[in-house]
């Protein structure tokens, strides 16, 4: 095994403090607190292996995101300062309190056109702010974004690492440059030691999977609502169902996130791969949908409903895919969450454009009807309105909307926490990207829960729901290292 090879380049010591006087000066200047976020070109490394090293540079709560096929990922680790909102508000409250601690921020560093967009916070929300949480979800908050103080922004073939840090007034300006130094060298030598994890273990002998509810429960569950919707009391209903995977402590062995991140990439390149850790808890997964990305001005989504498995072979593939296509459940299913995003994003832009050819968008175990819709984002609107706006979509609560939330509250029996909401980041321009937290699960040490949903429509058969939910919750077993 040999050492990762990555050198950073340290920034000039009288630069350096120039800087933080600088922030000093606004501190106290305004009696308030200030970023300081200081950018440096690092070189090109896979950021998983990123992901894990920072953590041993910044304990603490780290996040990744990757879209592999895109080579775009961000991995930050520590925390500078956090955002945590709750209830009706937390969406604009977290939007004004990261325009709030962006005032007055210093940010220096390599030119570029990406360094204008530094820093970034990221986070992500919970499904639903009324449904009380239990212990399962401890320390993922209805609302949380964190500015991390180590960041890894790799484009392409440009990567930057950014290193933040916040200025309060009357702060000892020696201390803060001495703490920035201290995390440079703790980064360099963690460099220098680190080694690439040992080789795959097999660990599907020791995995014992549990539902959290009956099978049996669950099918008459869909069953009920299925016949509610039949009759007009709703017109869809997603519910969802998690499994308990726990690893034999016999074993001694642990999911490590670094191997579950490698496994879900490999397998779903064109998904977001993520990651947010909070303390022992890392939620984690690899989505395939997008819920709203805004670069300068310019707005895209998705509408990713209806599913079928993949084939066998190819000619099998393609005559599921084709069955998809022209399958009446699926389509009144799929042009509902059209519609819906079509309808909210009116309000928000200047047009509105429908993707002319429904898509499938096929993944390693399952196949999805998948149309695209862009807009350009009207003056005076920002992406935390948006996300506000679209979540929960059709194709992770229901319609009518609050009607399906009801259900799922008082009958789902499932604390879903951050599953199926929003997860994602944003800039300081206040661009960003957001995804809906599917294909994911919650992972604690040797125990993991995992969740997958589907959506409930007239004709909607129980045993069929249920082995769709099997085939999605396969993309996070297989993540854990499950083979069978």
């Amino acid at each position: 095994m040999g050492t990762l090879p990555l050198r950073f380049i340290s920034p000039d010591q009288e630069h350096l403090r120039i800087l933080l006087l600088k922030a000093s000066r606004k501190a106290s200047q305004y009696r308030r607190n200030i970023v300081v976020c200081l950018i440096q070109p690092i070189e090109h490394l896979n950021p998983i292996d990123v992901f894990a090293f920072l953590q041993q540079c910044a304990p603490g709560d780290s996040f990744f995101w990757a879209q592999p096929s895109a080579q775009t990922a961000f991995v930050g680790c520590g925390c500078v300062a956090k955002i945590e909102t709750r209830g009706a508000t937390r969406f604009s409250a977290a939007a004004t309190a990261w325009h709030t601690l962006l005032e007055h921020a210093v940010i220096d560093g390599v030119p570029s056109d990406i360094q204008a967009r530094f820093p970034f916070i990221f986070g992500g929300f919970s499904f639903d702010a009324q449904r009380p949480t239990t212990s399962l979800w401890e320390g993922f908050p209805q609302g949380l974004f964190i500015l991390p103080q180590l960041l890894l922004l790799q484009d392409g073939d440009q990567a930057l690492l950014a290193i933040s840090m916040l200025v309060q007034p009357d702060d000892d300006i020696e201390l803060h440059h001495r703490e920035i130094q201290a995390v440079l060298d703790r980064l360099q030598v963690t460099l220098e030691d680190y080694h690439r994890d040992e080789p795959e273990i097999d660990l599907s002998q020791c995995m014992t999977i549990r539902d959290l509810r009956a099978v049996g429960e669950w099918k008459k569950l869909v069953g009920r609502v299925g016949r509610q919707i039949q009759e007009g009391i709703y017109e869809k209903v997603v519910l969802a169902r998690g499994v308990n995977v726990t690893l034999d402590a016999r074993t001694g062995a642990t999911f490590d996130v670094s191997k579950v991140l490698r496994r879900l990439a490999q397998s779903y390149p064109s998904s977001y791969v993520f990651a947010i850790q909070r303390g022992k808890l890392c939620f984690t997964g690899a989505t395939p949908e997008c819920l709203v990305r805004i670069r300068d001005s310019q707005l895209y989504t998705m509408a990713l409903a209806g599913t079928a498995p993949r084939g066998t072979n190819a000619l099998e593939d393609e005559q599921i895919g084709a069955a998809l296509l022209s399958s009446g459940k699926n389509q009144k299913e799929h042009h509902s969450v059209v519609s819906m995003l079509q309808e909210t994003l009116q309000r928000f832009c200047h047009q509105v454009c429908i993707g002319d050819q429904q898509q499938l968008t096929k993944l390693q175990n399952v196949q999805h009807l998948m149309t695209s819709i862009t807009g350009e984002l009207l003056n005076g609107y920002s992406i935390m309105e948006i996300v506000a706006r679209l979540h929960p979509t059709p194709a992770v609560g229901g319609l009518p909307s609050q009607a399906a939330l009801q259900v799922i509250r008082e009958q789902e029996e499932l604390d879903r926490g951050w599953y199926a909401s929003p997860i994602g980041w944003i800039d300081a321009d206040g661009d960003g990207e957001f995804a809906v937290a599917l294909r994911s699960g919650l992972i604690h040490g040797r125990e993991a829960t995992l969740f997958a949903g589907c959506g409930i429509v007239a004709g909607s058969d129980p045993q069929s729901e249920y082995l769709e939910s099997c085939l999605k919750l396969k993309a996070m077993l297989r993540g854990l290292g499950y083979e069978n």
